[in-house]
């Protein structure tokens, strides 16, 4: 947005939202081109939840534009937690007491004194904060009523894929594409029992079993075996893919707590830094695809291409993916990996994959359990370093290809970047012989002058490359609130971080411009006050060019300023460790009237513990949230009966 058409920011702020809006939708108008309901009300106030199922009112379609992201203000809760919290705290402050005096058993009066200090001052600015008027009790009305109608079976919530915001749907649309999906990819086996005790047994047999053989030290039996406990069945969830015809879900398998979770990270850690080594084509963001095209040099005959892998993980097939990375590690020369076999590795790809196993539990229905025998788990830490070996094997051919006639190749996760001299009939059949290469793999490709990988939007501009940030159509104007619920300092980085991201990805001043107005507007929609938008994206100005307003950055040396920002290092400040075994850091629920109780705290630590043996240990005041509109709506999480052990 060109500032002699749209100047928002003036001394008296933002006076006319109609402006506004219609700046947004001529100059961004893909954000206005979501599906809506027919009986959606159209607000002046973007981003929009996508509502398939239900007649929304005012107040209520206002409700849901707040996003998943958005936090009320909940002193009850707060409340609620602070027993467990101040518990918590009085064992931790306890535990580094007795470290300190090297007693045993003991809990000297000054920390319950402490404790309860605490709980007193939190609980009587909390309650301060309870007996005002409420603010929100619309709010908490309507997400009851939106609870009420999804226990109803009338509505389901979820989180859209792409753009983050509200999906609202009929129950019947998420028992009918689960079962299509299923279908297509003939990737799952239903069984008739919950498999979870099973899981827990075997894994615990496989580890022990390792150990017995002297494959494995007990130490790493230790960190790895699974807990009867804690351990929890893997569940599937879906999104829902909104910005594609048809809007078909996205798979996702849960398994934070799954029996294999822990073997599944260990493997991810071992074997991922060697992929990266070895693999220098291979992305992990878009700084480093920014810096390959820097390098690059175009001609009048460069054209570029982007392919996509299609259904990647879950179509590798099983027992050749891990003897991919078996031989991945043989011809890189490890016979061993931080004292493990290539066999032992070997196994513990095996027993993962064979031993998938989640539980589905559509809207109403009753839950089922089930085994992947193709392709690994979506959410699964493992299947992503076992799909990236494998991709690496089938593509090595056309990597080789590509670097001898001096052409790009590069590659983030399922998605391929390539540039080629040849003419299109030529072009056609190369991306076909790569199409025929594996029955398991197929891919889908678009190509010209423009690309859009990433969230970049790269044209041709000889000698280099003009870049700029893509938004998918699907994409909303939509960031956390700024009257959510959160800490001062997280509503502080998002200008400051949007600004970053824009100067990296934009080449020329005149785009960054236009993204930086953009910026603007979508912090304004998400009500973000005008100064505090200033002040943070100035502080991001000051960063760079050690002025606050962004005339230097917009200028002569657009390009010395951007080579900065791409500078991995740029900007990183020395932070302290943590050091868990010494220092102390404790957690309690934020709400507003407690946004300055950290120094408050500190305070009472040095009045009480001053001049006693925990004056020189760290402490350490951090904050958590209380459940979001996206706790509190979109219910993914099967009954406790399906993936617990219970007594």
């Amino acid at each position: 947005i060109h500032q002699t058409k749209a100047e928002f920011f003036s001394k008296k702020g933002v006076r006319n939202q109609r402006k506004l809006t219609h700046a947004l939708s001529r100059y961004h108008p893909e954000h206005l081109k979501g599906k809506i309901h027919p009986h959606f009300t159209r607000l002046s106030f973007p981003p929009q939840a996508n509502n398939k199922a239900y007649v929304l009112k005012d107040t209520e379609a206002q409700v849901l534009n707040l996003g998943p992201k958005f936090v009320p203000p909940a002193p009850e809760q707060v409340l609620e937690r602070l027993p467990k919290e101040i518990k918590i705290m009085q064992e931790k402050v306890s535990e580094a007491w007795r470290k300190v005096t090297k007693t045993i058993g003991r809990e000297p009066p000054i920390v319950k004194t402490f404790c309860d200090r605490i709980e007193n001052e939190i609980r009587k600015t909390v309650e301060t904060e309870k007996t005002e008027k409420p603010k929100n009790s619309i709010l908490k009305s309507t997400v009851t009523l939106f609870q009420k109608l999804q226990k109803q079976k009338k509505v389901i919530f979820r989180q859209r894929d792409k753009s983050k915001v509200f999906h609202i749907d009929n129950p019947e649309n998420y028992i009918e594409k689960p079962t299509t999906y299923m279908s297509r990819t003939n990737a799952y086996i239903e069984i008739s029992t919950s498999p979870l005790r099973e899981m827990i047994e075997q894994t615990d047999k496989f580890l022990r079993n390792l150990v017995t053989k002297k494959q494995m030290p007990q130490s790493m039996l230790d960190r790895l075996r699974p807990s009867r406990i804690e351990s929890e069945l893997p569940h599937l969830y879906y999104n829902p893919k909104d910005h594609k015809l048809g809007e078909p879900l996205r798979p996702t398998v849960s398994g934070m707590k799954s029996p294999l979770s822990k073997i599944a990270s260990f493997l991810d850690r071992l074997i991922r830094p060697l992929f990266d080594k070895h693999t220098p084509y291979a992305l992990s963001n878009s700084i480093i695809f920014l810096k390959h095209l820097k390098q690059f040099k175009t001609t009048s005959k460069t054209n570029l291409y982007t392919f996509d892998i299609t259904d990647l993980y879950t179509m590798i097939p099983q027992k050749e993916a891990v003897l991919v990375i078996c031989e991945f590690l043989g011809r890189h020369g490890y016979r061993k990996v931080q004292g493990l076999t290539i066999n032992t590795i070997k196994e513990m790809f095996m027993h993962i994959l064979e031993n998938s196993y989640f539980v589905l539990q559509l809207p109403g229905l009753k839950p089922k359990f089930y085994r992947q025998i193709k392709g690994g788990a979506m959410g699964s830490a493992c299947t992503q370093i076992l799909a990236d070996i494998y991709v690496r094997k089938w593509e090595n051919e056309f990597v080789q290809q590509q670097k001898k006639q001096g052409e790009l190749y590069l590659r983030f996760r399922d998605d391929v970047f390539l540039t080629k001299r040849l003419p299109q009939e030529q072009i056609k059949i190369f991306l076909s012989e790569i199409n025929k290469k594996d029955p398991n793999l197929a891919i889908t490709w678009e190509g010209g002058k423009t690309v859009d990988y990433l969230d970049v939007t790269t044209t041709i501009e000889i000698p280099n490359f003009r870049t700029k940030v893509f938004r998918k159509l699907a994409a909303q104007p939509y960031v956390l609130p700024f009257h959510s619920s959160h800490p001062i300092h997280i509503k502080r980085n998002i200008p400051y971080a949007a600004a970053l991201r824009a100067t990296r990805i934009c080449s020329h001043s005149e785009d960054l411009r236009s993204e930086l107005e953009k910026i603007r507007i979508t912090l304004l929609l998400n009500k973000y006050p005008p100064r505090f938008i200033d002040k943070h994206i100035g502080r991001f100005f000051q960063d760079v060019t050690e002025q606050r307003t962004s005339d230097l950055l917009l200028g002569e040396r657009h390009q010395a300023y951007r080579e900065r920002t791409l500078e991995p290092e740029w900007k990183k400040k020395e932070k302290r460790k943590i050091e868990f075994g010494k220092d102390i850091l404790l957690h309690f629920t934020y709400t507003p009237s407690l946004a300055h109780f950290g120094s408050r705290f500190h305070q009472i630590w040095q009045e009480i513990f001053e001049d006693t043996p925990l004056d020189d240990i760290p402490v350490m005041y951090a904050n958590r949230v209380s459940d979001s509109l996206r706790h509190l709506l979109v219910k993914k999480r099967p009954s406790k009966e399906a993936i617990k052990l219970l007594p």
